[in-house]
């Protein structure tokens, strides 16, 4: 059994879901998928579909070297939106980036953001974050890609609903005049991280930017 075993954190959330139900339609990768609540319906489901589904929380350290044990390779996301806590959210990916080094996985995939500071000059803590995360993993040399997901369709059905107006009418409150949007569905990505996976010397140490297309608000 030749199957290469993928710990999959944030595997009951959108981008982590996508890359385990991807892995696990595929006979050469075994999914370990981490949540904090195992008896949760999304966790049994992935259970039901042949995953390992196991606790552990990027908060607390002591639970990340068990869920990396003899894993080829691990999927990292960090959810900003949590906690809407930058320090918290480094915190978590430096602790998975250490984990990892030390369990000695092969190929971690972490779901970074370049700086947003560094390319305009404007500081955007969301996206600082992840930057800064991608920077600590650099630093340690992990086989490390990262995949940076461009805005959300799906961002389109929860904070950034239509706005009904008075008149019927619905507004899409995207300030963006006219300038066009990188966009992409975080639940069609599975696949494309599973490429990655397969194809570990092209593209451990890069990194790949996942868009779907773009579009004008307008």
């Amino acid at each position: 059994d030749m199957a290469k075993l993928i710990t999959v954190f944030g595997a009951t959330g959108t981008q982590g879901g996508s890359v385990a139900y991807a892995l696990l339609e595929d006979p050469d990768f075994k999914v370990r998928a981490v949540t904090r609540n195992a008896s949760s319906a999304k966790a049994k489901a992935l259970q039901e579909k042949g995953a390992e589904v196991v606790e552990a929380s990027l908060d607390d350290p002591s639970t990340l070297g068990p869920v990396l044990q003899g894993a080829h390779g691990v999927f990292v996301v960090t959810n900003f939106w949590e906690h809407m806590d930058k320090d918290r959210e480094v915190r978590q990916g430096k602790a998975i980036a250490d984990a990892a080094k030390a369990a000695g996985v092969l190929h971690v995939v972490f779901s970074g953001l370049e700086s947003a500071q560094k390319l305009t000059g404007i500081p955007c803590p969301h996206i600082e974050s992840k930057a800064e995360i991608e920077e600590y993993m650099t630093s340690l040399e992990l086989p490390v890609t990262f995949v940076r997901y461009s805005f959300y369709y799906e961002n389109f059905l929860t904070e950034m609903k239509p706005q009904k107006q008075e008149d019927g009418t619905y507004i899409l409150g995207v300030p963006m005049e006219g300038a066009a949007l990188e966009i992409v569905s975080a639940a069609d990505m599975g696949p494309a991280v599973r490429t990655i996976y397969r194809n570990w010397a092209r593209w451990v140490r890069r990194s790949a930017a996942l868009s779907g297309d773009r579009l004008t608000v307008q």
